[in-house]
């Protein structure tokens, strides 16, 4: 019965399903094609313009020029000669100057153009005895020659300076160039001692002045003990200074 029951009434038709339908629509898919890029061909006919152009001023004045070229590096490794020291320069005049013992002087340049062949020797003088001192006497307008006031200056020859020696209470004279001094009233003022002034005492000094401090000025230090100029012998007349060579 019940076969032919199932067959009499045939089984229900299954159940469709449809597919829920989207939110958005879905974008349609489209070909894509990449665009067209012209091409080009070069004609090997036409050349590249040339630099300058033919009619230019650079061409016609001399033309394309080759770019310069660096030359090598010099070398510097040092020679040996470069290393010395300069030479010394030398001067055309000699050295007057005696070789210093010592590395290095800080002592000044003398002032004299000679070198004294003794060195003077410097003696403590007593108070009141001073450069300073002598200067303020030389200048007074008392008379220090040791003569007479009112007595014209000399003619004085070799016999009557060697009388005057400093000795035996006498004055002592000397010649320095060419004049008579009398250098009594200077003897305690010598820096170098009364026995080492008395050396020129009653003869010629100018050697010797020389030889000891040549860049002293006699003439300004001892012109108030002028007694007159030194002559020959046989010239004994007592004249002025103004009837003198």
């Amino acid at each position: 019965m019940e076969v032919e029951d199932r067959k009499a009434m045939p089984p229900p038709p299954l159940p469709s399903f449809r597919p829920p339908s989207p939110t958005t629509p879905r974008a349609k898919a489209t070909s894509t094609t990449s665009p067209t890029i012209p091409a080009f061909k070069l004609d090997k006919s036409l050349h590249a313009p040339s630099f300058p152009a033919a009619n230019s001023t650079q061409r016609v004045s001399g033309g394309a020029r080759a770019p310069p070229r660096l030359g090598p590096l010099p070398s510097f490794s040092p020679s040996p000669t470069s290393l010395m020291p300069p030479p010394t320069s030398r001067s055309p005049l000699p050295n007057r100057l005696p070789p210093s013992s010592t590395p290095s002087s800080l002592a000044p340049p003398p002032t004299h153009t000679s070198i004294p062949s003794k060195p003077s020797r410097k003696v403590l003088l007593t108070p009141g005895h001073s450069p300073l001192d002598w200067a303020r006497l030389s200048s007074s307008p008392v008379s220090l020659n040791g003569l007479p006031p009112g007595t014209p200056y000399l003619k004085v020859p070799p016999s009557l300076l060697r009388k005057y020696t400093g000795r035996k209470g006498k004055d002592a004279w000397t010649v320095l160039g060419g004049k008579v001094y009398n250098i009594t009233p200077y003897l305690p003022f010598h820096p170098g001692g009364e026995p080492e002034l008395l050396r020129a005492a009653g003869r010629d000094g100018s050697r010797l002045f020389g030889e000891v401090h040549p860049w002293v000025n006699w003439e300004g230090m001892l012109e108030g003990c002028l007694v007159g100029i030194a002559v020959e012998e046989g010239e004994v007349e007592v004249k002025g200074l103004e009837e003198m060579d």
